[in-house]
């Protein structure tokens, strides 16, 4: 969420179900997957809401 990198992408592994925590490769930021996620949804959602 942080630096928008997606794992799988620029030559690194893409995560697996069972990855729950990882180091971005990009910012270094420790993310936990599930908490991750959801900033990306709430993100989203808060600009659906300013389109509207």
């Amino acid at each position: 969420h942080d630096c928008g990198f997606v794992m799988g992408s620029n030559g690194t592994e893409k995560l697996t179900l069972a990855d729950r925590e990882w180091i971005c490769p990009r910012c270094h930021v420790h993310h936990i997957r599930d908490y991750n996620a959801a900033l990306n949804i709430l993100e989203k959602g808060l600009q659906k809401q300013q389109k509207a």
